[in-house]
């Protein structure tokens, strides 16, 4: 039997988000009293400690923490049925959902979404808010039905389609020292601080095709998050970065950044539509990847 409801998992989600009753309440509408009652009842219903207080603060247990995961899961997915069933009710019969690993642009997806509304008018298409360091987390949560990636993900659930060649390049900002240059020579990231999303090593990207084989790591890491996070830290000169090229020509050349091969024969990188393998007949998501194909070709 159940024993907690979606308004219990809300106060939890809010709690593990603000830390604070009153952050909390302000989110959900309610008073702080109804958000206090929900709390003792959630640990009353589980048997379980969920909350602990230091001052005003109010921190998840590891039980609360545990909740937390599925509070995410499951509000998140009522989220997108309350919101597919909004757009059924416009007159849209399928919503495609698009995500991308934490650097992936989106440069492409204006002429995607006009080809999208010609050949399917009665589909609509959306890029998902969420970002992960494991791209392939948004399909084995059903955040997303298409993620890209730059590289492959080698996952039994999870089908890796070919969509476009691009290659990897540092960036800089304009007056940096290494910009003289034509093209970056990978020893000389050593010397400067290195600009990046996280620490975990990917495939198909700089640890893999750079690092790695030459033995090599930045002395000085910058975890900075999210691609505009990145970038801001460049342009305004705290460190370089080296991207799918792809990820970055739009934003880079808004902000006057230089882009540079690295090594003098320049490294290739492929980017790739992640697809849940129970979704490799469906027919609006094949139609996607295809239109994806035409749109990263282009870009």
């Amino acid at each position: 039997m159940i024993r907690l409801g979606l308004h219990h998992l809300a106060v939890i989600q809010g709690l593990g988000q603000s830390g604070s009753v009153s952050a909390t309440a302000r989110l959900l509408g309610l008073t702080q009293s109804a958000v206090s009652h929900r709390m003792k009842e959630a640990e009353r219903r589980t048997g379980s400690l969920l909350f602990s207080k230091n001052g005003h603060v109010i921190a998840l247990t590891q039980a609360g923490r545990r909740l937390l995961q599925s509070a995410d899961a499951i509000l998140g997915e009522m989220a997108l049925a309350e919101r597919d069933l909004d757009r059924l009710s416009s007159g849209f019969q399928e919503t495609l959902r698009i995500g991308g690993a934490c650097y992936a642009g989106f440069g492409w997806f204006p002429r995607l979404y006009r080809q999208m509304r010609e050949s399917r008018p009665d589909a609509a298409v959306e890029i998902v808010s969420a970002v992960s360091e494991d791209p392939g987390e948004l399909l084995v949560n059903n955040m997303a039905d298409i993620v890209l990636a730059a590289g492959r993900v080698e996952k039994a659930q999870i089908h890796c389609e070919a969509l476009a060649s691009d290659q990897l390049v540092a960036v800089l900002p304009p007056d940096h020292e290494l910009a003289k240059y034509s093209f970056l020579d990978p020893i000389r990231v050593m010397d400067f601080p290195y600009v990046t999303h996280h620490t975990l090593p990917e495939d198909g990207r700089e640890y893999d095709m750079i690092f790695k084989p030459l033995k090599i790591m930045p002395r000085d890491v910058i975890c900075a998050g999210r691609t505009q996070a990145v970038l801001e830290l460049i342009a305004a000169g705290e460190g370089i970065t080296i991207l799918p090229e792809k990820a970055v020509t739009m934003q880079a050349g808004y902000m006057g950044l230089r882009l540079q091969p690295v090594t003098e024969k320049g490294i290739s990188v492929h980017w790739h539509a992640l697809i849940r393998r129970t979704s490799m007949d469906n027919e609006l998501i094949l139609k996607g990847i295809d239109l994806l194909k035409t749109c990263l070709s282009r870009s």
